[in-house]
């Protein structure tokens, strides 16, 4: 006996299909192609943007990923052969880099620290600078000459040197401790020695900071132009060109020149 009645099967299969009317008319309609590359590319970001506040050993690891112990054993071991001209030269092996760097993040720990004192070195050097300077007065040059002399070679420094790049790398790991302690030592012991540079330059052409610039107010305004025109130029070299069509002379060179002038005063 069918208690439910004669209908019961109809009625089922008319609720069935209206469930799935229901379900169809809720359904997302499908993607399209620039949808699905805009939520990619989102997720993305928000995976780099999540990373760059992350620390621990990978993160670390990750700045220097492609530097191996292995392989800079076998580099460390050509160099010594090359250096004594000896083919025979004990080989340098992992077993005693590790008693060196317990590990592998230890080493690039390291690494980071060696690359931040190889780039805290003034271009051109302090001794360089202060002989420069001071051949530069006595000879007549123009305080503007010396200027643009000395800001267009630290810039094609820093756009040729592929350590600077490596840095910029930095950058992506800077919430690591490691890292920043790192970038922190290269900006401190680059700084110590640009406040003599610069205070070497002010004194020898009888100028004066102009109240209420300090030395490091100095230091730290003309290396900012520096690094952020070099990021620029990687991209767009024509952008940098000098607006007056000067030789020698460049975007940055001139905003440094009106930096410098800014900053400072004649003595008398």
């Amino acid at each position: 006996m069918n208690v439910n009645g004669p209908n019961e099967g109809c009625i089922n299969r008319h609720q069935e299909a209206q469930l799935t009317s229901n379900v169809t008319r809720k359904r997302m309609p499908k993607r399209t192609l620039a949808e699905t590359r805009e939520l990619m590319l989102h997720a993305a970001v928000d995976m780099i943007c999540e990373r760059a506040q992350e620390a621990g050993d990978d993160v670390v690891a990750a700045a220097l990923s492609h530097v191996r112990l292995t392989q800079v054993a076998q580099r460390a071991t050509s160099l010594v052969r090359a250096r004594t001209g000896n083919e025979d030269a004990t080989a340098i092996t992992t077993g005693a880099l590790y008693q060196i760097w317990p590990s592998q993040v230890d080493f690039q720990a390291d690494l980071l620290f060696h690359i931040a004192d190889r780039q805290a070195t003034l271009v051109p050097s302090l001794p360089q600078s202060i002989d420069g300077f001071r051949d530069a007065s006595a000879h007549a040059v123009p305080l503007e000459e010396i200027l643009r002399r000395t800001m267009e070679e630290a810039h094609r420094h820093y756009r040729e040197d592929p350590l600077f790049r490596v840095e910029l790398g930095f950058l992506i790991s800077a919430c690591d401790p490691r890292v920043r302690a790192a970038i922190a030592h290269r900006q401190s012991t680059f700084k110590a020695t640009a406040d003599l540079a610069w205070q070497n330059l002010i004194d020898t052409y009888g100028r004066r900071l102009r109240p209420p610039f300090q030395i490091r107010d100095l230091t730290d305004a003309v290396a900012a132009q520096i690094s952020g025109s070099v990021i620029i130029w990687f991209a767009d070299p024509e952008s940098l060109e000098d607006p007056a069509g000067e030789d020698g002379w460049s975007l940055a060179s001139r905003t440094i020149l009106a930096i410098f002038m800014q900053f400072t005063e004649p003595v008398s």
